[in-house]
C-alpha cells in the first residue's frame, strides 16, 4: 500500500511537471511572435511557474518576490519591470492572485513580479506600516539587482488592487516606513503606478480599524474599540496617500468601480484631484456597474471585466513609452471561471 501511494504521488508530480512544460511552450510561442499571436487568460491562470526569491526575513517570516521573465531569447538587458501587490485588507489575500497578470506582462516583454509581504496581525507584531516597509524593500531589491534580473531600474511600474492599491500608492507618495536594514540609498519610488480601487484616506474609512489594530480587528468587536486615539488618527494620515501628495510624483492611472462599497470611489476622485493640483500626471477611470476587486481573476467579476481592466493598464504603459507594440490579451474561448456569487 505504501509503495502504491508513493507511485501515485510520483505520477501526480510528473503530470504537473509535464503540464507546466506544455503551458510554458504555449507561453513561449505567444511571445516569440507577438505581431500575430494573442494569449487568453485561461492559459495564464494555469502557468508557467513563477520563480521565487526570499528578499528578507523578519521574525522568521519571509518576504518574497515571485517573478517571471519573457522567454523570447532576445538580448534585452533593460526591460520594464511590472510589479503587482495583492489586496486582502492588509490582513489577508494571497500573492498568487496576480500571477496570471504578471505572466501577461511577461508576454508583453516585461519582467513580471508579485510581492509577498507580511500581513497585519491582531497582536500588533505586524502593522500596516510593516506591509509598506516590505513593499519598499521589494522595490529596492529589484533596483539593486536590476542587472541580474534584466530590468531597467528606471522603468519599475507598480500595480495594486484594494489594500495592494493603497500600498502601491504609498510607494509613490509616502516617505518613511523603511526597513532600517535596507540600503536606503536605493530608491523605493516606482516610475509609474496603476491603482485599482485603492484606499487613499484611512481617516474617512471604516478600514481605519487596520490602523487601530488589536481588538478593532475582531469582526464582533464592541463599538468603543473602533474609536481611534489622536495618535492613531495621526498615524492614519501618515499612511494615507491623500495627505502625502506633493510635486514630482509618479504618473498614475486610477481605476475605481462606481458600485464599490468597500472603498468608496470618492476616495479616488479626491486623490486624483490632489495629484493634479500639484501638477502630477494622474488619470482617473470610473467604471459604472462595477464593484470591488474587479481586476481579480477567478473571483467576482466576469472574465471580460478583468481583461478590460488589464488592457487599460497596458495602454497606459504604452502611452508612457514603458511597453511597446499592442496588447495581446484576449478573452478565452470558454469562460475561464464562473464569477463567485453568480447563480446562472
Amino acid at each position: 500500500m505504501k509503495i502504491l501511494k508513493i507511485t501515485i504521488i510520483k505520477l501526480y508530480l510528473l503530470s504537473l511537471f509535464l503540464f507546466s512544460i506544455s503551458i510554458g511552450n504555449l507561453y513561449s510561442k505567444t511571445i516569440a511572435n507577438q505581431d500575430v499571436k494573442t494569449i487568453s487568460l485561461d492559459s495564464l491562470l494555469r502557468g508557467p511557474l513563477m520563480s521565487e526569491i526570499v528578499i528578507k526575513k523578519v521574525n522568521n517570516e519571509e518576504v518574497k518576490l515571485f517573478y517571471i521573465k519573457p522567454i523570447d531569447n532576445k538580448p534585452i538587458k533593460k526591460r520594464t519591470a511590472v510589479v503587482w501587490i495583492h489586496g486582502g485588507g492588509w490582513t489577508g489575500g494571497i500573492t498568487e492572485t496576480f500571477f496570471p497578470h504578471a505572466r501577461y506582462f511577461a508576454c508583453r516583454g516585461a519582467v513580471g513580479f508579485c510581492i509577498h509581504y507580511r500581513l497585519v496581525k491582531a497582536d500588533g507584531s505586524v502593522m500596516v506600516g510593516d506591509c509598506l516597509a516590505d513593499c519598499k524593500s521589494a522595490i529596492r531589491y529589484i533596483r539593486e539587482h536590476a542587472a541580474e534580473l534584466g530590468i531597467d531600474p528606471n522603468k519599475i511600474i507598480v500595480l495594486g488592487e484594494s489594500a495592494g492599491g493603497h500600498l502601491a500608492s504609498c510607494l509613490g507618495t509616502i516617505d518613511g516606513f523603511d526597513d532600517p536594514l535596507d540600503n536606503l540609498k536605493a530608491s523605493a519610488i516606482p516610475n509609474a503606478l496603476v491603482l485599482y480601487n485603492p484606499l487613499s484616506d484611512f481617516t474617512t474609512s471604516v478600514l481605519i480599524n487596520r490602523i487601530i489594530g488589536g481588538a478593532a480587528l475582531d469582526k464582533k468587536t464592541s463599538p468603543e474599540n473602533l474609536i481611534p486615539t489622536k495618535e492613531q488618527i495621526e498615524l492614519a494620515k501618515r499612511l494615507s496617500p491623500l495627505y502625502n501628495v506633493h510635486k514630482n510624483q509618479p504618473p498614475t492611472l486610477v481605476l475605481h468601480g462606481l458600485d464599490d462599497t468597500v472603498i468608496l470611489p470618492e476616495q479616488s476622485v479626491k486623490f486624483t484631484e490632489a495629484m493634479k493640483k500639484y501638477g502630477n500626471k494622474c488619470e482617473l477611470i470610473l467604471l459604472p456597474n462595477t464593484t470591488h476587486a474587479f481586476v481579480c481573476a477567478n473571483y467576482k467579476s466576469p472574465e471580460d471585466v478583468v481583461i478590460a481592466a488589464l488592457l487599460k493598464a497596458d495602454k497606459f504603459l504604452i502611452s508612457l513609452g514603458l511597453l511597446k507594440g499592442k496588447p495581446t490579451l484576449v478573452i478565452s474561448k470558454q469562460p475561464a471561471w464562473k464569477p463567485k456569487g453568480q447563480t446562472k
